[in-house]
């Protein structure tokens, strides 16, 4: 019945089987989360804080696995207590993301509900730290600004610290520290998310 009902040229038929075998919005979604590496400096220990490390235009996590490894040396030497880890994300359509089904638009706003999204679909605490280079550094503000509006529900805690790395700087600037920063300095970094990416 179903290979005659498909063979015949009545288009309210095709119409009604295309509706039938299309995606429905009744239908259950999965949230698919996007690609990540994760790194921590004793593996053998539960991990007490995260750095979330965000590259760049047309990057992956493998760009940052050096500075991943050498910034858990760092934090390892500097408080040997604590436990870091870092969770190196590839962006939508970057790196092993680009394998996912995540619905559009592409957006900086959806690029950083990725990241809330994989926090909560792990079961994570949120990040201590997020560090984005270049187009990572619009999501990590995106990131801050959604989190300020309550966008990823009341559970979201915003970062103690977000860096922004520019390739024409080669440098690390702390931009937000969330301790002493004024709404006028966080308002200022919000125009720049107005900028197109």
């Amino acid at each position: 019945m179903a290979a005659y009902l498909r063979n015949r040229n009545n288009s309210h038929l095709f119409l009604l089987t295309r509706f039938l075998n299309s995606a429905s919005l009744l239908r259950p979604r999965w949230i698919e989360t996007i690609a990540y590496e994760e790194a921590r400096s004793h593996p053998d220990k539960p991990y007490t804080s995260t750095a979330v490390i965000i590259h760049g235009f047309l990057g992956s996590n493998r760009n940052w696995r050096s500075f991943s490894r050498n910034l858990l040396a760092s934090l390892s030497n500097s408080s040997p207590s604590s436990n870091w880890r870092t969770v190196s994300m590839d962006m939508r359509n970057h790196g092993k993301s680009s394998e996912k089904k995540l619905d559009p638009p592409h957006d900086l706003n959806n690029t950083a509900k990725d990241l809330a999204n994989l926090v909560k679909a792990e079961g994570w605490s949120w990040p201590e730290v997020v560090i984005g280079h270049s187009m990572g550094g619009k999501v990590a503000l995106q990131f801050a600004h959604s989190c300020r509006n309550g966008e990823y529900g009341d559970s979201a805690k915003w970062p103690k610290q977000y860096n922004l790395l520019s390739n024409s700087e080669l440098a690390t600037i702390t931009i937000l520290e969330f301790c002493s920063v004024s709404v006028a300095e966080f308002e200022q970094c919000d125009q720049w998310l107005t900028t197109p990416l």
